[in-house]
């Protein structure tokens, strides 16, 4: 990784190896309960991460409240704790960095859509290195925090369509390309593929779209510990995900399934907001 980054807390309680991969998450149990409290304490430590440039974790490196601060301020654009969504983008970005070893290329991405001036937001701007091709590959991510898991999957579903759109990659492109720091060790590989003489197949090529549903589970509500019951439970979830999205997305495109089955949404929301109220 080209940082440090905070201790894993997500354990991988099952998966699904072979393309289009699959896993599902779990902050664990303890007496008898999910951890739903550790997991929003563990969200706040990635905010710098998610929110600041490398540059400016750098400067505020040994004044770890100016850090927080300055995270959600930006990252919060709202007072109202009740309309945030991000916890699902930090939910997609920790996963990524710690399951994938991807690298951030920008924090956060808002596009705007020139055909009917709807804005549609990219979750997480990643890269990897993929060896096996030995080329850089782009991470173009989707977030969902959700109680349904119906829900979840139909909204994802909507917002990932123009993933793959001739026109969502050329505006990409022209906003991406911008937002590549000098300092980032692939800037040049970067500025090349986001170059207006670069064709759209270089991009499509690399493309792959992490897809994290964070949803409320009859599972983990009914569950007080991490049998093999529960995880058999989850793993039929996480097949179910797999397939609906399998059977909608181009067989072109390349796409990760990330479930994270929760307790309770509103556990998680209202622990989490709990502390982003303090330093907004």
């Amino acid at each position: 990784m080209s940082s440090q980054v905070p201790k894993k807390l997500l354990k991988q309680i099952c998966s699904v190896e072979n393309a289009p991969l699959a896993i599902a998450l779990c902050p664990d149990f303890e007496l008898g309960s999910w951890r739903y409290k550790e997991l929003a304490n563990h969200l706040f430590d990635w905010l710098p991460d998610v929110a600041l440039r490398p540059s400016e974790r750098r400067l505020l490196l040994y004044e770890p409240n100016k850090q927080l601060a300055r995270s959600c301020k930006r990252l919060f654009d709202t007072d109202e704790p009740s309309r945030r969504g991000e916890i699902g983008e930090i939910l997609l970005h920790a996963v990524c960095r710690q399951e994938f070893t991807t690298t951030p290329i920008v924090a956060r991405l808002f596009h705007k859509m020139r055909t009917n001036d709807s804005v549609t937001s990219v979750d997480c701007v990643h890269m990897l290195h993929n060896q096996d091709q030995d080329q850089l590959e782009l991470w173009l991510g989707e977030a969902k925090l959700y109680e349904s898991l119906q829900h979840a999957k139909g909204a994802a579903y909507k917002s990932i369509e123009p993933f793959w759109s001739a026109e969502f990659l050329r505006e990409m492109k022209a906003l991406i390309g911008p937002k590549v720091e000098l300092s980032n060790p692939c800037a040049e590989a970067l500025t090349w593929l986001f170059a207006e003489e670069t064709p759209l197949d270089q991009i499509i090529s690399r493309i792959v779209i992490p897809v994290c549903l964070a949803t409320d589970l009859d599972a983990t509500r009914d569950a007080n510990s991490r049998t093999e019951e529960y995880i058999q439970k989850i793993c039929q979830e996480l097949e179910g995900v797999r397939a609906y999205f399998t059977s909608r997305v181009p067989s072109t495109v390349s796409f990760v399934v990330i479930l994270i089955p929760m307790d309770s949404k509103r556990k998680l929301e209202t622990a989490f907001n709990n502390k982003v109220q303090s330093f907004l």
